[in-house]
Order: C-alpha cells, then sequence, then structure tokens
C-alpha cells in the first residue's frame, strides 16, 4: 500500500510475517507502519490506519537498526533463553539465581555511552517546574531507543508518566549522556530497599530489582541517575509533547550560554503548551539560574568556572554570555552529600533554616525515619533543619575529555 502523502522515506519492512509500507522514526529505532485496513492495534491516520513498532521486532532491507546508533538488547543464545522467557523473569521480582543471572546478563547488553539520548517522562507539573528550576534532571530514565515505539500518550503510560495525560498529551525530557558513570541499573543489588517498598509509599509503578520496567508487553530496561543525585542538562535538552496521534512535538529547547528554555514550537501548538500549568500566556523564554548543589565546572584560562557539555563536541565555557573558544580542561560534575539521621541523603536546596534531601539509597526504614515521601518513582525526599546535617561535603565527579564516555 501507498503511505500518506505526507510520509517521507518510506520503506518497506516485514511484520508478523507481513508486508507493510513504513517510516523509520528516532532515527532507525521505530518504524510507523501504515494499512488500508484497520488491523488489530492500527489506529486512524487520515484515510489509512498505521502504528508503531520497535525496530527490533522488524525485517528491513534498509539497515535502520544497525543505522540506530545504539544496540538493542540482546538474548544470548543458549537452550531456553528466549525474548518470552527473558521476559517472564524480568517482571517478577523475586525469580531465583540462575533466573536472575540469565536477566542480568540481558541487561547488561543495555549500555549508554556518549551522546546516547536518554528520555524522562514527565507530568504536566514537572514540565513547569521543569522550566522555572536549575537545569538539572535526576530520577529514572530510559534510553530513547528502547521506548521510541511508544508514541501516544495511551502507550507511555507504561512508562509511569502521568496517568491524567491519557488520551490527551503526554509530556517528556529529553537529553544527552556525557558520561555512561552518571547512569546506573534499577536492579536489585543497586537499590535494595525500593523493592520492598510497600505500594503506599510509593508513585508510579513499582522497582522490580531486575533492572527492567513492568510490562506486560514490552522488555524495556531502566535506568537511574547515579546516586539518584541531579545531572546537569545537555546543550539542546528538549521538553517533548505526544499527542494521541503519535506525534512527536518539540515544545522548548534548554540554550546553556544564555540559561534559557527557549519555545520552539510555534503558534499551531499553544493548545498544547496551554495545558502546562502556571506558564505566563505567550511567553516565549523561561531563564532557570545554575544550582548551587550540583552542577558542570571546569578549568578556563586558568580559572575554575562553570561549563556546559555539549555531547560529541566537547565541554565549553561561557563568559560574560559567550561560548568560549579556548579549551575547556578537567570538567568534572558535582554534588553535595551529607548524613541525617544516620541515613546517607543528597542536598538539594536550602533556605534561611531548613534544606531539603533525597534519599541516596531509600529503603521503608530510612524513609520512615526521614518522614520522607516519594516525589516521583524511586525517589524520596524531605525537608530537614540544616543545624542537625552531619558531615556536609561536595562530591567531584571527574569526566574524561577524550569522549571515551566513561570515567
Amino acid at each position: 500500500m501507498q503511505a500518506p502523502a505526507s510520509s517521507t522515506s518510506t520503506t518497506e519492512i516485514v511484520w508478523h510475517d507481513r508486508r507493510y509500507t513504513a517510516r523509520p522514526i528516532a532515527g532507525g529505532a521505530a518504524f510507523e507502519l501504515y494499512s488500508d485496513s484497520h488491523e488489530n492495534g492500527f489506529q486512524p491516520s487520515g484515510r489509512t490506519f498505521h502504528r508503531y513498532v520497535h525496530a527490533s521486532e522488524v525485517s528491513s532491507a534498509g539497515g535502520e537498526l544497525l543505522r540506530a546508533g545504539v544496540a538493542p538488547v540482546s538474548v544470548p543464545m543458549m537452550p531456553g533463553a528466549d525474548f518470552r522467557t527473558v521476559h517472564q523473569y524480568s517482571q517478577n521480582p523475586r525469580i531465583e539465581g540462575a533466573e536472575r543471572a540469565l536477566v542480568s546478563a540481558v541487561r547488561a547488553t543495555a549500555f549508554v555511552a556518549v551522546g546516547t539520548r536518554m528520555i524522562k517522562p514527565l507530568s504536566r507539573n514537572q514540565v513547569a517546574r521543569q522550566l522555572t528550576t536549575p537545569p538539572m534532571v535526576s530520577g529514572v530514565c530510559f534510553r530513547e531507543f528502547d521506548v521510541a515505539h511508544l508514541r501516544t500518550p495511551l502507550d507511555r503510560v507504561t512508562l509511569a508518566g502521568d496517568p491524567d495525560n491519557l488520551n490527551d498529551v503526554a509530556f517528556a525530557l529529553r537529553w544527552r549522556v556525557i558520561c555512561s558513570c552518571d547512569y546506573v541499573s534499577t536492579e536489585a543489588a543497586n537499590f535494595p530497599g525500593l523493592v520492598s517498598m510497600p505500594g503506599r509509599e510509593r508513585r508510579g509503578s513499582m522497582i522490580l530489582g531486575t533492572g527492567f520496567l513492568p510490562s506486560g508487553n514490552h522488555l524495556i530496561p531502566e535506568f537511574t541517575t547515579a546516586n539518584l543525585a541531579d545531572l546537569p542538562l545537555t546543550a539542546r535538552a528538549e521538553i517533548l509533547a505526544y499527542t494521541p496521534g503519535g506525534t512527536e512535538i518539540s515544545l522548548f529547547q534548554y540554550q546553556p550560554q544564555t540559561n534559557v528554555w527557549d519555545r520552539v514550537a510555534g503558534a499551531r501548538h499553544r493548545d498544547l503548551i496551554s495545558r502546562i500549568p502556571g506558564l505566563e500566556k505567550g511567553r516565549a523564554l523561561f531563564r532557570v539560574d545554575p544550582a548551587a548543589h550540583a552542577g558542570l565546572v571546569g578549568e578556563h584560562e586558568g580559572e575554575r568556572v562553570r561549563v556546559t557539555a555539549d555531547p560529541g563536541h566537547g565541554f565549553s565555557a561561557y563568559v560574560r554570555g559567550a561560548a568560549s573558544r579556548s579549551p575547556v580542561s578537567r570538567p568534572k560534575r558535582y554534588f553535595t552529600k551529607a548524613r541525617w539521621r544516620d541515613i546517607d541523603v543528597l542536598v538539594l536546596g536550602r533556605n534561611e533554616d531548613f534544606v531539603r534531601l533525597r534519599l541516596e539509597r531509600p529503603d521503608v526504614e530510612s524513609a520512615m525515619s526521614a518522614g520522607a515521601s516519594c516525589v516521583e518513582r524511586a525517589v524520596y525526599e524531605c525537608w530537614a533543619p540544616r543545624s542537625e546535617l552531619e558531615e556536609p561535603h561536595t562530591v567531584t565527579v571527574d569526566y574524561p575529555l577524550s569522549g571515551s564516555g566513561s570515567c
């Protein structure tokens, strides 16, 4: 069949033993399939029908999956190991040693490198906060490659987004990896306490401890920011919207040289922006201040300065609002840690007498002791008197200048 007239760069693929006209999306990580008839899972799109599938599900002579630049999750070639078996094990937080070893081996094939594009689902309120607070990201996130086929708000609820966005619009933050050391798996070895969190103490779906997202259909590897700490956003990070038809729209883009979020969506997308609470009507620029508790610094002309990362193009210092052409040396990320009530915490912000804290290794006991509440999936925060903090100190993570992607 022919694709809609508005489609470009279509190709022929085979999915479930049938041939379809399709359009690669997200750099070849997924496909939009077209059909003349209303098949199962296909939705109306003009005078035809369409649906989205991951590139790993189809056969294509075009080699789009190879060009996507990210390695898919791989199942080892061994008796008894196939997608169905691994998926079944990945959804069980109580699997035994042999099964867990298999799942861990599969999970280890999902890795990030410099420039890997990451996605974090956002609620409407989280979008509003992102536009008005320091340019940082933290918590559970995903490789864009693994979720590129989840294009509609209904599909993206799987990623623990805001259920209120169902059938309306879904939002997300997209940025690029500076260094692989900034991300860890959600496996129980890294966060044992999250697996046992009772439902009343959680927001969103549970953390299974297998490193994969709870899903009846998909095998999606999860990541969190290392230590659950805030990471600096990279140049041209984006806030996205997804419509019921599966269209991805870039609403805002982060410009580090001026510390602003720039509205890049045109007037025809005003209705999407109007769904974000608290925004001034017609406002195009949102200036944000750098954080005091975390950020990215380096040395420029013998001085320690704030820098920004543009993965694949290195690090830049901004002097009097302009990007310096001089090289930046010794780039490093920093964040603030402390202890409170014998609990390891991250220090996020403060006012005159109190500090906002995040549990570094949340579990039931520490959450109860600190009175911490779950502010988003896997993230537990509270406020504490500044005078009660113990051992506050700055932690630094050195980044390589070579672009190797590992510290």
